[in-house]
């Protein structure tokens, strides 16, 4: 019973043993248990004396050459590269240098020009004052009758023109109301389609013109059957835009009863408080009708029309 018993612990024993135990164990069971090839103190000495592997030194050798060339030729692939961008960024940097001091020139020509044409633009407008004066002197002994009707013919115009201004100046001859040429005008696109033609007039004598439209100042200085005719001095295009201009200026002065006259070149001549003040531009009429307080006035947008200043961005360092 015993020796069953022990047979099967070794057997389990044998079991539970690893591999490469049970692998010695065999070798040295076939050796016939005698003794190792080697001892420990031979295998010692052994080792000490035999040289390393001269393959792997060979290897190790190859590999640190390899990576020397390869470590120099990186190194001078870095170098090429790094002389190349170096070189760009001067190439960019002059020519930025060179594109900001053309910026800067042109910059400042730009401005040079902008004074230059803010200058031509002032003399323009006081030459185009005097050629607009000029034309409204060349039309000083005209007058513009709107109103007659179209059943007047040419050749009744002159005896129709002298009757109505004998109605406005009883005491003036036929010889002074003596007119140098009469016509109708064109009729402007803008006209009513029924409106009759404009009829322009050129008196010989300059006096009776003005007594005319003075004549004209009290309303009820037309009779009846002429009460549909309107009266106007003939002006340039140019002045009847810089009145239109006025035109705000002018409606708050007859609001308040307050007296005004036209000048040439156009300008405003208002009486107030026995004082003739002159307002030659919008802007100084605007800043009267502020210092009287009429009204909260504010002023007319006027269009810009100077050139923009340049104000250059790149400057040499």
């Amino acid at each position: 019973m015993a020796t069953s018993k022990e047979g099967k612990k070794a057997a389990k024993s044998e079991f539970f043993t690893p591999r490469a135990t049970k692998l010695k164990e065999s070798v040295a069971s076939q050796d016939g248990g005698g003794s190792s090839p080697a001892s420990p103190s031979a295998m010692e000495t052994g080792s000490a004396a035999t040289p390393a592997n001269p393959n792997l030194e060979a290897l190790m050798s190859r590999m640190a050459d390899m990576l020397g060339d390869l470590s120099a030729t990186l190194t001078a692939r870095l170098d090429a590269v790094a002389t190349a961008i170096r070189s760009d960024i001067k190439e960019i940097g002059e020519r930025t240098d060179r594109l900001e001091t053309k910026m800067s020139e042109f910059a400042d020509a730009h401005n040079t020009m902008a004074e230059q044409v803010e200058t031509l633009e002032e003399k323009l407008k006081v030459t185009l004052l005097k050629l607009a004066d000029m034309e409204d002197r060349s039309r000083r002994y005209n007058l513009k009758i709107r109103g007659i009707p179209d059943s007047v013919t040419s050749s009744q115009l002159t005896s129709y023109m002298t009757d109505l201004f004998q109605s406005l100046l009883p005491d003036a001859t036929p010889d002074l109301l003596l007119f140098d040429r009469i016509h109708r005008l064109p009729k402007p696109p803008s006209a009513p389609v029924k409106a009759p033609r404009d009829v322009l007039l050129r008196l010989h004598y300059f006096k009776p013109r003005e007594d005319i439209l003075r004549a004209l100042r009290d309303p009820g200085a037309l009779q009846p059957e002429y009460d549909h005719i309107s009266v106007y001095p003939d002006l340039s295009k140019a002045t009847l835009q810089q009145r239109r201009d006025f035109k705000h200026i002018t409606a708050i002065l007859r609001n308040n009863n307050t007296g005004y006259r036209w000048g040439f070149p156009t300008k405003l001549l208002i009486s107030r408080n026995g004082t003739i003040h002159v307002a030659v531009s919008v802007e100084e009429g605007d800043k009267l009708l502020r210092d009287w307080g009429f009204g909260d006035h504010p002023p007319q947008p006027r269009s810009q029309t100077a050139p923009r200043r340049l104000d250059p961005e790149w400057h040499k360092r």
